[in-house]
């Protein structure tokens, strides 16, 4: 447990130790830290994923309120690469399991499609959809794995804000199952 946690600070400080701005082109770099919810898919048809995904009296929330790590680059007006690291006890539906997890994701930018709805979008209010890939492993044992799903980003100042991702975790192989995957944070821009 302790070699992961320095491994997190150790990619987090080789992130943060070159140029540092946030989340525009002005300020190109942000970082999250808070806490993730695993909830492992229940059923193979549709309605059965989206009851399971609703409900949530399986999941496994996170017992240390920092248990998520995020860096976030921008590309563009509408992508943001997004690097993230996690942990967990999984102890609902498991016997004190261990998961964690590494990620690169593409985050691509709803405001402009908020815009075209409403006729325009608000600064305090940011959603997003990603796809991306990484590595989780239960107790050691991990695989490559497809990640999507969308999030909102909360901004309280132009800096300083909330964020929430919730999507998918999708089995490539039969070592780690599919699961929901829900992270909630505070959101800092550089």
């Amino acid at each position: 447990m302790k070699k992961l946690k320095l491994v997190l600070l150790a990619l987090f400080a080789t992130i943060f130790t070159g140029n540092v701005n946030a989340q525009d082109s002005s300020r190109q770099w942000a970082v999250s830290v808070g806490l993730n919810i695993v909830d492992v898919r229940g059923g193979d048809d549709f309605s059965s994923r989206f009851n399971d995904y609703l409900k949530n009296d399986d999941w496994n929330w996170s017992n240390n309120p920092l248990t998520r790590i995020t860096a976030e680059k921008y590309l563009n007006e509408s992508f943001t690469l997004q690097i993230a690291g996690s942990m967990n006890k999984l102890d609902n539906g498991f016997d004190d399991v261990q998961h964690t997890s590494f990620d690169v994701n593409a985050k691509y930018g709803l405001d402009a499609v908020i815009a075209k709805i409403f006729g325009k979008s608000t600064k305090y209010f940011s959603p997003f959809a990603y796809v991306g890939a990484g590595y989780t492993s239960l107790d050691g044992e991990g695989e490559a794995m497809l990640n999507y799903g969308f999030g909102v980003n909360f901004w309280l100042t132009d800096a300083v804000g909330f964020a929430y991702q919730a999507g998918t975790k999708e089995q490539l192989s039969d070592v780690v199952p599919s699961h929901y995957y829900h992270s909630i944070g505070f959101l800092f821009k550089l």
